[in-house]
């Protein structure tokens, strides 16, 4: 198999507990860490490209204050909120967020939320977790 060699950057909390995973886990290097997460990081997207019917989903996303613009945060909540059910605010450490939104709608507004958070500034973890309607459920248990 050919293998392509990059260049990352990465912040030194970042590479530390990088280093940290390699050490406890036992990979053999850096570079095999970071293949396992890319799969993993693919195969994630895979399945949320697929989503289709409807779903309750939580998305849980990490911030550090005044690293994300709360105008933007919010502007992009609005958009969706045809489908954000509820949202919970928390403070783990005095500059770290957590918020986790409840979603009740399509896959497809799901995924489109996930992909416009993903993406916004500031933003260091996204986390999301579907469960099929029982009518979507239904229709599967009987295929």
């Amino acid at each position: 198999m050919k293998v392509a060699i990059i260049s990352l950057a990465l912040p030194d909390s970042l590479l530390w507990e990088l280093d940290r995973v390699v050490e406890d886990e036992g990979y053999s290097s850096r570079s095999e860490v970071v293949r396992a997460s890319l799969r993993s990081f693919l195969s994630k997207r895979k399945w949320l490209t697929d989503l289709k019917g409807s779903f309750i989903a939580t998305l849980m996303f990490t911030y550090l204050k005044g690293k994300v613009k709360a105008d933007v945060l919010d502007v992009l909540k609005h958009e969706f909120d045809d489908v954000i059910a509820t949202e919970v605010h928390m403070h783990l450490e005095e500059e770290n967020c957590l918020e986790i939104l409840v979603i009740k709608g399509k896959g497809e507004r799901i995924k489109e939320l996930t992909g416009k958070l993903s993406t916004l500034r500031g933003i260091e973890q996204v986390e999301v977790m579907t469960i099929p309607l029982r009518s979507e459920a239904s229709l599967i248990n009987e295929a």
